[in-house]
């Protein structure tokens, strides 16, 4: 018969140890004496440090804070307008800022903050009301990069500081004494609101490139005038303009034939970046503007959408009373020269749009996120006008592609 044994594992505990005899064995075998030895003669090659030395090293050396964008700019340096308006955001959530666009030959700004000269066509921009009065003095348009509002009709707003920043009683920086003081705001004008930068002796900016002469823009072709209204109607599809003697007119968008080639165009069908593509109106998105100079009426459509991208576009037109109309496209330039007329590079999601003394302003920001830019287009031998500049207002996500 054969005999079944069954097998217990023994307990950890009292199971014998393969190495413990050779462990024993090797303890007893090895000087004890040398081991402890080494120790000690290591310890002493590495002593402690100097009091000295231990003070140096615990002592560390303060971070210098960097130096406000506002500071950099009156220095002359080459900072960018979006830098400007976070710092103030940073010290007042509500205060109006304004974005100014000078309109004269030179707007001179030299005896007070920015400490500098605009040429024209160029973007600055101003905190407060008085500020941005104070700028349109010297020759610029300016207007709430939040409303549209101007400075001497400001929204109504909370001048309470909400960060590290001026307090509220200090006046706006002054400049230097051998400079002639800048000019006061009559009392009758909105509170003064302070800015940041301190009274400092600004170095010349750099020289810049002086924009031409903007040329004659084209005059109305219709005896009747200029239209008194443009409004969207039937959700964007067409547009209605009203004119001095009461007459109204009608004119479709989307399905007429608005259409222009956008270079480096996304392709929602293939999800891809291509050359170029002729693209066509699908609706206005916001309000038309009317240029009081002129007559012009400026459009903002959508072209196409998709991946939470607008393509966007500005048609101008030169309408006449009963309907008719001519048709320019505004063009945004880019990396590659526009190859004609009927071209241009897409804009993003169109914020709004205004005429100023003949210029438009386009207000674009991103689809998804809140970086916003402004561009301006200065009248030119056609109504479409030409392309004078753009500045970054908000930085953000994909503001990068929002200026060409």
């Amino acid at each position: 018969m054969q005999r079944l044994s069954t097998f217990f594992p023994l307990s950890p505990r009292y199971r014998p140890s393969l190495f413990g005899g050779l462990s024993l064995s090797l303890s007893l075998l090895l000087p004890i004496s040398p081991l402890f030895g080494g120790a000690q003669a290591q310890a002493q090659e590495s002593p402690q440090g100097s009091p000295q030395e231990s003070s140096s090293q615990s002592n560390s050396v303060a971070p210098v804070a960097p130096v406000a964008p506002t500071v950099r700019f009156a220095r002359g340096e080459d900072v960018g307008l979006e830098a400007i308006v976070a710092e103030w955001r940073s010290y007042y959530a509500d205060v109006p800022v304004y974005l100014c666009t000078c309109q004269d030959s030179i707007c001179d700004q030299t005896q007070q903050w920015p400490y500098r000269e605009f040429d024209r066509y160029q973007l600055s921009v101003a905190l407060g009301p008085t500020n941005g009065i104070i700028a349109e003095d010297s020759g610029a348009n300016c207007f709430d990069i939040a409303d549209g509002s101007r400075p001497t009709q400001p929204r109504s707003f909370s001048a309470e500081q909400t960060g590290t920043g001026p307090s509220e009683a200090i006046a706006p920086p002054r400049p230097p004494s051998n400079n002639t003081a800048p000019p006061v705001a009559p009392a009758s004008r909105p509170a003064t609101v302070p800015i940041s930068p301190p009274p400092i002796s600004p170095s010349p900016a750099a020289p810049t490139a002086v924009a031409p002469p903007p040329t004659q823009a084209s005059a109305p072709s219709s005896s009747s005038g200029v239209p008194t209204t443009v409004a969207a109607i039937n959700n964007g599809s067409a547009i209605q303009l009203t004119w001095p003697s009461g007459a109204s007119d009608i004119i479709a968008v989307a399905g007429s034939g608005w259409n222009v080639t956008v270079l480096n165009a996304l392709d929602c069908a293939s999800l891809s970046q291509v050359e170029q593509k002729t693209l066509e109106a699908q609706s206005v998105i916001g309000n038309p503007a009317i240029d009081e100079l002129t007559g012009n009426v400026a459009v903002p459509v959508l072209l196409d959408s998709c991946v939470e991208t607008d393509q966007s576009a500005v048609f101008i037109l030169d309408a006449n009373e009963g309907g008719g109309y001519a048709l320019y496209r505004a063009q945004l330039p880019g990396d590659q020269s526009l190859p004609n007329e009927f071209s241009t590079y897409a804009l993003s999601t169109i914020k709004g749009l205004r005429y100023w003394d003949g210029s438009l302003l386009v207000r674009q920001g991103s689809n998804a996120v809140s970086a916003e830019s402004m561009i301006i287009f200065r009248p030119g031998s056609t109504p479409a006008g030409e392309y004078a500049g753009c500045g970054i207002t908000r930085q953000g996500e994909g503001s990068a592609v929002l200026c060409p």
